[in-house]
């Protein structure tokens, strides 16, 4: 049985009332968890604390098709479990799937002080009521009018946004399993006369990560993954294991609109994206313990330095370029080389 996935997401949006969802939106806070596993542990990472986050990578060496999501977020209520993450990955024909459990202090649905305080500071009591209808009104002229009291609302909630992203805190600890293509069926074996589809697993996945935003337009990363891989699923082939770390800055270096344009932008009002290019470095680290017959492709030891340029035009256009800088060290040789990318993303930080 050959692996293929597809993802539909049907979100479902209903009518709330301003003091129930409207003043908790859910937005686009810090830029620290944008993507800071570029590279070596793009598969088993969580990406931001967005709804839902997309992504589709390209280079000469590596193709990824990624979706991580917090479906808990659509229930907007309060709980403790609200930034649980799921992520759905395929890499160069390897299918992962994992859950992560984290906190996200940007999140207005969680029960933090921090949360609170903020939110009671910064959105005022005389919030306007919604306009009525008038008897001689148009409907036409009344959604018009609605229009403009949505925009109001939108205006009340950017001092409140603006806070959160100030000493914003994000963490996750997951757990992913990667599969080979073949998962099953009859033995097949090859001309060494060893069953070449003898497992279905090829790793098990541990990792932590930790964010921090400076504010809105500066932020860091931090994370460290345990894994046990096998190279391939030949009945001979042991699990190893492999211990990373990875760490990471991203700034916003020049926004795109600013201003009364910027004020006016239906995305920044609804979630407070920023067209803006972004810049970033990440710097990811793997060692393989054990024998080294059973190292993947050989290597021992892998640096990754990946300096990038995000492309945030709108939350569903975002698009990066990076040239990841390569060390490998085998066993009996080191190799150092350049795998530049491409990258499209599609973000949501909520179902409005």
């Amino acid at each position: 049985m050959k692996i293929q996935f597809t993802i539909s997401l049907f979100l479902f949006v209903h009518a709330v009332s301003w003091t129930n969802a409207q003043n908790k939106r859910m937005f686009f806070g810090s830029i620290s968890t944008s993507h800071a596993k570029p590279e070596l542990f793009n598969d088993i990472s969580f990406g931001n604390m967005d709804l839902l986050s997309a992504n589709l990578k390209y280079s000469k060496d590596q193709s990824l098709q990624k979706i991580t999501f917090s479906p808990l977020k659509l229930m907007k209520k309060s709980n403790l479990l609200n930034d649980t993450r799921l992520n759905f990955t395929q890499k160069d024909g390897i299918s992962t799937f994992g859950i992560a459990f984290g906190l996200d202090n940007t999140n207005p649905f969680n029960t933090l002080g921090h949360v609170k305080k903020i939110f009671n500071e910064k959105i005022p009591n005389n919030i306007p009521s919604k306009p009525v209808q008038g008897a001689a009104e148009s409907d036409v002229d009344y959604a018009e009018r609605l229009k403009v009291y949505a925009k109001q609302l939108a205006w009340i909630q950017i001092p409140y946004m603006e806070a959160m992203a100030k000493k914003s805190v994000s963490f996750l600890i997951g757990y992913n399993i990667s599969l080979f293509e073949l998962i099953g069926g009859d033995p097949v074996k090859n001309s060494d006369s060893l069953v070449s589809n003898k497992y279905s697993v090829k790793s098990h996945n541990f990792s932590a990560d930790f964010n921090y935003g400076f504010n809105k337009d500066f932020g860091v990363s931090l994370g460290a993954a345990y894994i046990k891989k096998r190279q391939s699923a030949v009945e001979d082939q042991k699990m190893i294991d492999y211990i990373g770390y990875n760490v990471g800055i991203s700034w916003r270096a020049i926004c795109l609109k600013d201003g009364d344009e910027l004020k006016n932008d239906d995305d920044y009002l609804k979630s407070f994206f920023i067209p803006s290019i972004v810049i970033g470095c990440s710097y990811e680290y793997q060692k393989a313990n054990g024998d080294s017959k059973y190292f993947e492709n050989g290597i021992a030891y892998q640096h990754v330095i990946t300096p990038y340029l995000d492309f945030k035009i709108s939350p569903k256009n975002q698009f990066r370029l990076g040239v990841p800088i390569k060390r490998y060290d085998s066993v009996n040789k080191t190799q150092v080389g350049l795998g530049p990318f491409i990258q499209y993303s599609l973000s949501l930080s909520d179902t409005n």
